[in-house]
């Protein structure tokens, strides 16, 4: 099963139906949030009105005892609303930040499941933006839309009922500039649309830029490229400059005619109102009140402009979040297969094995990367795989720790088909040290406890002495509580492989991959290094992809890759004697010079 998104039917939910679904644990909270909201709302609509009693009754008629007691009312109102906002808020930015962190966890943990093919298609800074700034949008549109929607809606509905109990014709007038702002949202409303999900797509490439220079500032420096990237980066914000442009320039816009569309509502109010003042037909109180409920009707309704900006860039957040989320893994991980049985002897054999890392089935001049490999290696013998540069070496090792799963053929532990296990059982029996390991930020032992949390200290001392590791180790002020920084930076790269080995070591693994452990390391650090690994081989299966005569020498079996095929296989002396590939690549590369 590929790792593409399923295409959405005609019955699938709206992102928005399934961000309810994601709400929902916190539903409690949000309706105790929406009830205040509307009693904050109920408190103030009186104001105006109470303004309109000082004018015309309490003032002209001299009552002080009246004007107090309006006035307490009014001062009583506003400190009740105080209060209500201040639960208000507490509530819903509470259940707001809630959904928001489940999401990022619900999120998070997803990726995880997500297969290799996920993570080579993507961009790191892409993925990483769905969860540090989409989430983000989310929160507005939880916490923000909600407050600002239902309070402006309902004080809108309820003042203009009150005005048509008031004075209906002076309201009608108000009324009829209301479906203005209807027309002039709608009339932007799919640019604006469009216009959020190109800035988004835009600021992706941006951030996975950002992440990859960041990330290997040392080789940006290395080859003087400073200025390079800081002009690449230049083109990357200016490529969404115009865009952006327009954003801005189109909500400016929304606002402005709103503001417009409010000021002609007031007008009215004024022109309209006098007259019936003039008249006699109303009260000057009455036309002052109805003149402050317009500020109730026309600055929401010009803030909803606001809250459609926030609704679409929610949306094309939540395109992107359920994207991720209807991305399936490639390698996917049954519960109910059954694990790999103890005790693992290490057993593994590749039947009629073909891959390709695309997905549609190559063309003419693409050959496949992994074409009918087939072999069978004994339970702990060594393994050398050696081969030109892409002749597939690595993609053999991805496949044994099922990185990926074979177009055809299998590829077996023991016997069983990798796919027929559950990929926990098999991934806790394999020990992976790579040319460049990663370590995480945090100190030297979590990162050897890091495939077997629980282990005990003298464990890990174990580990680490195993793996010459120790010597360094010890000789560091904090010793194993020594952070390493970030990708293990404050280590050099023999330490860092040192502790990769006692990292494999304490997870006891049944079988060992070394793909080319110490080609970029000086001879001491790969003496080191070559003492650890033996230790380490020894009793269990070892691949070892290698260019160093001496390690493929001792292999008990060498396998030859080339072109994603397997053509040799055999022990060392036997394949420098057969003069085909092996021979070649011997004379060419592994001979050591005299």
């Amino acid at each position: 099963m590929g790792s593409a998104s399923n295409s959405p039917s005609s019955q699938s939910p709206t992102p928005f139906q399934r961000f309810l679904g994601l709400v929902r644990p916190q539903a409690g909270k949000i309706a105790l949030g929406v009830v205040l909201i509307l009693m904050a709302t109920a408190v103030t609509l009186p104001a105006p009105w109470i303004l309109k009693l000082v004018i015309d009754d309490a003032l002209p008629e001299k009552d002080t005892a009246k004007l107090g007691a309006l006035l307490a009312v009014f001062s009583g109102l506003f400190v009740a609303r105080g209060l209500l906002t201040l639960w208000r808020n507490r509530v819903l930015q509470y259940a707001a930040m809630r959904v928001t962190c489940d999401l990022r966890i619900a999120l998070f943990r997803h990726l995880q499941s997500l297969s290799l093919r996920y993570f080579d298609a993507n961009q790191t800074g892409k993925v990483v933006s769905r969860i540090a700034q989409d989430t983000g949008e989310l929160y507005n549109l939880t916490n923000n839309f909600l407050i600002n929607l239902i309070a402006d809606t309902v004080t809108v509905v309820g003042v203009l009922v009150f005005l048509y109990w008031v004075e209906w014709r002076l309201a009608l007038a108000v009324t009829l500039v209301l479906p203005f702002f209807v027309i002039n949202y709608l009339y932007n409303r799919r640019k604006m649309k469009k216009e959020a999900r190109v800035h988004r797509d835009n600021w992706d490439r941006v951030v996975g830029f950002l992440q990859e220079r960041v990330a290997a500032a040392r080789v940006v420096k290395s080859f003087n490229r400073e200025s390079t990237e800081g002009d690449a980066f230049a083109q990357g914000i200016n490529a969404d400059y115009f865009n952006f442009s327009r954003i801005v320039l189109r909500n400016t816009r929304l606002a402005v005619i709103a503001d417009v569309l409010g000021s002609l509502g007031g007008l009215i109010v004024l022109g309209f109102g006098g007259w019936l003042v003039i008249r006699g037909e109303m009260q000057v109180g009455t036309l002052v009140a109805f003149n402050a409920y317009i500020v109730y009707v026309f600055p929401p309704i010009v803030r909803f402009v606001d809250l459609a900006a926030i609704l679409q860039r929610a949306n094309t957040a939540l395109e992107n979040i359920f994207a991720v989320f209807d991305t399936r893994p490639e390698v996917a991980d049954d519960v109910d297969k059954p694990a790999l049985p103890s005790p693992v002897r290490g057993e593994v054999e590749f039947a009629n094995v073909s891959f390709d890392y695309e997905l549609e089935p190559p063309g003419r001049g693409r050959p496949r990367t992994l074409s009918e490999v087939s072999f069978h290696i004994p339970a702990g013998k060594m393994v050398a795989i050696v081969g030109p540069s892409g002749s597939g070496k690595s993609t053999l090792i991805n496949l044994i720790a099922r990185f990926y799963d074979v177009a055809s053929g299998e590829v077996r532990v023991d016997g069983l088909d990798v796919r027929s296990v559950s990929v926990e059982s098999l991934r806790r029996r394999i020990g992976i040290v790579l040319q460049e390991n990663i370590l995480f930020s945090g100190t030297l032992e979590d990162n050897i406890k890091y495939g077997r949390p629980e282990a005990a200290r003298e464990q890990v001392l174990e580990a680490a002495r195993a793996a010459n590791a120790d010597e360094f180790i010890s000789k560091l002020p904090d010793g194993y509580s020594t952070l390493v920084g970030e990708r293990g930076s404050k280590l050099s790269g023999g330490q860092r492989q040192r502790v990769a080995i006692a990292r494999a070591i304490l997870k006891d693994p049944r079988i060992l991959i070394f793909d080319e452990a110490t080609s970029a390391l000086d001879t001491q650090s790969e003496r080191l290094i070559q003492q650890a690994m033996e230790r380490l081989m020894a009793g269990r299966t070892t691949f070892v992809i290698a260019h160093r005569l001496s390690t493929i020498q001792r292999a008990d079996i060498i396998l030859v890759m080339d072109q994603g095929r397997l053509v040799e296989t055999g022990r060392h002396e036997e394949l420098v004697t057969r003069g085909g590939l092996y021979s070649r690549l011997h004379a060419l590369q592994f001979q050591e010079p005299a």
